[in-house]
């Protein structure tokens, strides 16, 4: 049976946050049409019936001490008859019953959000259905395609991209006044939101043609954290240090993962500049960024650390470790030459000897 597994963010929280066991009513226009730059839904507000501020909803889909705890949650779309069409159906989807913040005195935990990013290859036939309660926001390359928002019993809708006769591009436009822009065979983007806000009940149910993919997940180490400066005259040598960017299961694509730079150590005078992004290779899982020092003219110098920390992107989920850090150790003192030593003391007794004898 062909399967797609598609791995996201589950994030609980209490009843007493303030869009959570608040007002039921079906509401549209919530989110923005677009993602925000860092692929959340931005607010917009609606009608301001189920919602009660940008500051709340923010903390929906982000990691907020104290008012949200989080884990990874996969689910398995199945494609049961070999129709191409696969599905994922729960009519009690409670995925965090007593765990994190807990039931909280329910039967269930009732109060989550849960967020999917993956990607597709437009073949020009596929569709996208979901059924459920309560918020549902779908994006496309970015675009809101679906938006079941508010807190209500179960309702459903469809996306279509189905292209018409021998036709490559699909224009379609959408509620929201977008237009979504397909070529067949390339690759897009594809975001969900889900929340369950409210008792008693949690229907989640997907079912489409599209060939989602997983989203990678990515972290960053230092298998070689410590670096030196080369001593002068020795440039020929360089202790070099290493950070490895890595995802869980080899890419599905070409994947170019982007990082800031900080550190005491200054670039390019120090060490050699660094790029501020690496391709992870599709198939497979890691990507290597070296540190190499440069001499400098400060002598006796502490050590000065460089460090990377992962920055959100296409087609990659960042994990939890997202910060590493190389240290540079001044050069190593430079060592006496005692070979020339000895020829100059060999010199001074040659000489000593020759005035002596004359």
């Amino acid at each position: 049976m062909a399967q797609i597994t598609l791995s996201g963010k589950i994030r609980d929280f209490k009843d007493s946050h303030s869009d959570f066991q608040h007002v039921i009513a079906v509401e549209k226009n919530i989110v923005e049409p677009r993602l925000g730059a860092d692929k959340k839904p931005v607010y917009l507000g609606g009608k301001g019936k189920t919602t009660t501020s940008k500051e709340h909803f923010d903390q929906w889909f982000r990691d907020v001490a104290d008012v949200n705890q989080g884990k990874q949650l996969d689910i398995v779309l199945e494609d049961g008859n070999g129709d191409g069409v696969f599905t994922y159906e729960n009519q009690e989807f409670f995925p965090i019953d007593n765990e994190l913040f807990g039931n909280e005195g329910r039967k269930h935990n009732y109060h989550f959000t849960y967020e999917i990013h993956s990607a597709f290859t437009y073949q020009g036939h596929e569709q996208f259905m979901f059924t459920g309660d309560d918020d549902l926001w779908v994006f496309i390359d970015g675009k809101l395609v679906i938006d079941l928002g508010g807190v209500h019993d179960a309702l459903t809708d469809t996306v279509d991209l189905k292209l018409v006769g021998g036709e490559t591009q699909l224009k379609k436009e959408l509620s929201s006044g977008e237009t979504l822009v397909l070529e067949k065979g390339k690759n897009y983007s594809f975001e969900l939101f889900f929340a369950e806000r409210h008792t008693t009940k949690s229907h989640f149910q997907i079912e489409t043609s599209l060939l989602l993919q997983p989203t990678p997940t990515v972290c960053i180490k230092s298998p070689d954290p410590k670096a030196a400066e080369p001593a002068k005259g020795k440039v020929y040598y360089v202790d070099t240090g290493k950070f490895l960017i890595c995802a869980e299961e080899p890419v599905v694509q070409d994947t170019e993962i982007f990082y800031t730079v900080s550190g005491t150590a200054t670039e390019g005078k120090d060490y050699k500049s660094i790029n501020r992004s690496v391709t992870l290779p599709k198939g497979e899982t890691e990507a290597c960024i070296e540190v190499v020092p440069l001499v400098d003219a400060v002598a006796c110098e502490q050590d000065e650390t460089v460090v990377v920390t992962l920055q959100p992107g296409d087609g990659y989920e960042l994990g939890d470790c997202r910060v590493a850090k190389v240290t540079i150790a001044d050069a190593p003192p430079k060592k006496p030459n005692y070979l020339l030593i000895c020829l100059i003391l060999l010199v001074l007794v040659i000489c000593g000897a020759w005035v002596y004898l004359h």
